[in-house]
C-alpha cells in the first residue's frame, strides 16, 4: 500500500487520501480544515476504523485524531466529563473508573473513538437506555470555515440536536461533554437455550433485565441469552486461565480457525457451527460494568446491522433463518439481537421508536453480498434503518422516508457545510448532495 493508504479494521474499505494529518489540538484541526479549503480538498476524519462502510474514506484530506485523547474536565456534582473527541472507549472507560464514574451503557466493542461511536449511532443492549449519543450534553466542532462552534440544548440547539449523530457531515467534532453515572458492577449470566424459547421469552427477558444480548447460531436451533444487572455483590471474575481460555483461545483463536476452515471448505460450515453450539455452557460472573459490557474481538469480520421496531424482532430473525436455509447459505457467525430505547435525534436509528437491532456477520474474506442483500430485503419490508457504520446498500432515496426528521438534518447540513467540505462518496450516497 502507498504511504497515505488507509484501511479500516474489517479490511473491506481502503482509500488513498491526498494528505494525512494528525492534529494535536483543536486549533490544529481548524488550521487543517482551512488548508483543505485553500487546496480545494474535502476533509474526513478517521477514528479507529471500526466502521464497515466507507464513511471515513476520502481522496482529499484525512485527519487522524489519535492525539486528541485527553480528559478535559470532570464535574463531580453534575456527573459529567468533558473529553477530546479522539479518545478511544477503552481508555475512556478506564479513566472514568478511576474517577468513580461510568457510562450508563456501552456497545460490545470498545476500540472505537468516542466521536466515531456517537457519529454513527452506536448503541448497547437494554430497553431502558438510548445509544451513546443520548449521553452527550455539549459538543464542540470545527466547521467548514475553520471556526470552532459550541452547541448544547441551550446554545445552538438545532445544531446540537442533529450533530449528536452527525455522520461526519456537519464538521469535525473535537470535544464532547458526556453524562455519566456512578461506577457500578454488573452480575452477568449467560446461558444457552433454543431459538424457539429465546423468541418466546424475548419480551419478558427484555423487560426483566437492564442489559441483554441475544444470539442465534445459524444452522442450529441453539441460541444464547446474556443478561446483565446491577449488583452490590463483590467482583467475582473467572481465573486468569479461564479468562484466557474462554475469551482468547476459544472465542477468538479457535473460533477464528474454524472460520478459516469454513472459508476453505464452505460445505463444512453447518457442521462447524453445530460443533461450536454444542460447546456452549452457562457462564456467571460479577465485574465492573465496562468489563462486562465490552468484549475482545480478535477475529476480523464484516457486519450489517438493522434497526427495526421492537415488535418485529421475531419476524426479522425468523426471516433471516429462512433466508439462510432456503438459499443454502453458509454463515459462520452468530446473528445478534439487542434492544434500545427510543430517542429524539434526527438520524439516530432509534429515532421515535422502541427499537430492536439485528446484526449479521461473516468472517473477513468470506463472500458476503448474497447474504447481506438478502437480509436487507427482509429489513426493508419492516422499515429497517441500517447502522450508519455497518454495511448496507441503501441510498438517500430509500432512507429519507424512514426518518421523520430527515429534512431537519439536511437543513442543518446545508447551513454548516454549503460547499460540501465534509462530503465523500458515502455521504453522497446516503444523504445526497448538500442543499
Amino acid at each position: 500500500m502507498g504511504e497515505n493508504t488507509w484501511r479500516n479494521w474489517g479490511r473491506n474499505q481502503r482509500c488513498s487520501p491526498a494528505a494525512v494529518e494528525e492534529p494535536e489540538s483543536e486549533l490544529e484541526v481548524a488550521e487543517s480544515v482551512k488548508r483543505a479549503a485553500v487546496a480545494g480538498q474535502t476533509v474526513k476524519v478517521a477514528g479507529s476504523g471500526h466502521s464497515f462502510t466507507d464513511i471515513a474514506c476520502t481522496d482529499g484530506r484525512l485527519l487522524r485524531l489519535e492525539a486528541l485523547d485527553r480528559f478535559v474536565a470532570v464535574d463531580d456534582e453534575a456527573k459529567t466529563v468533558t473529553v477530546e473527541a479522539g479518545i478511544q472507549l477503552w481508555k475512556l472507560n478506564e479513566e472514568l473508573a478511576r474517577r468513580g464514574l461510568a457510562l450508563a451503557n456501552l456497545g460490545d466493542i470498545d476500540r472505537q473513538t468516542i466521536s466515531g461511536a456517537i457519529a454513527t449511532a452506536t448503541h448497547g443492549g437494554g430497553a431502558r437506555f438510548g445509544g451513546l449519543a443520548t449521553f452527550v450534553q455539549e459538543m464542540e466542532l470545527v466547521t467548514a470555515g475553520g471556526e470552532v462552534l459550541r452547541c448544547s440544548p441551550d446554545e445552538e440547539p438545532e445544531i446540537f440536536a442533529c450533530a449528536r449523530v452527525g455522520l461526519g457531515a456537519l464538521g469535525v467534532v473535537t470535544k464532547l461533554t458526556l453524562r455519566c453515572v456512578p461506577a457500578f458492577r454488573l452480575h452477568s449470566l449467560e446461558r444457552p437455550t433454543t431459538l424457539e424459547q429465546m423468541l418466546a421469552d424475548f419480551d419478558a427477558t427484555v423487560d426483566a433485565n437492564e442489559h441483554m444480548d441475544f444470539y442465534w447460531w445459524p444452522h442450529t436451533d441453539v441460541a444464547t441469552v446474556k443478561v446483565n444487572n446491577r449488583t452490590d455483590d463483590p467482583v467475582r471474575r473467572k481465573s486468569s486461565y479461564k479468562t484466557w481460555r474462554d475469551e482468547v483461545l476459544l472465542s477468538n483463536y479457535l473460533f477464528g480457525a474454524l472460520c478459516a476452515l469454513g472459508r476453505l471448505r464452505p460445505s463444512r460450515v453447518p457442521d462447524l457451527m453445530r460443533t461450536t453450539a454444542k460447546s456452549l455452557g452457562k457462564t456467571e460472573l460479577v465485574d465492573e460494568s465496562h468489563r462486562v459490557l465490552c468484549s475482545r474481538r480478535l477475529v476480523r469480520f464484516v457486519e450489517m446491522e438493522y434497526a427495526v421496531p421492537r415488535a418485529d424482532v421475531g419476524k426479522a430473525l425468523l426471516g433471516v433463518r429462512d433466508l439462510i436455509e432456503g438459499e443454502g447459505l453458509r454463515v459462520d457467525f452468530p446473528v445478534e439481537l439487542r434492544v434500545a430505547a427510543a430517542d429524539d435525534i434526527p438520524l439516530s436509528t432509534a429515532h421515535g421508536r422502541e427499537t430492536a437491532y439485528l446484526a449479521v456477520h461473516l468472517s473477513s474474506g468470506t463472500p458476503f453480498e448474497r447474504y447481506f442483500r438478502g437480509v436487507e430485503a427482509i429489513m426493508d419490508d419492516l422499515g429497517g434503518r441500517p447502522h450508519w457504520g455497518k454495511m448496507h446498500f441503501q441510498d438517500a432515496a430509500t432512507l429519507a422516508t424512514r426518518y421523520p426528521e430527515w429534512e431537519r438534518f439536511q437543513a442543518v447540513r446545508g447551513r454548516l457545510d454549503p460547499d460540501g467540505r465534509f462530503r465523500n462518496a458515502y455521504l453522497d450516497r446516503v444523504l445526497g448532495p448538500v442543499r
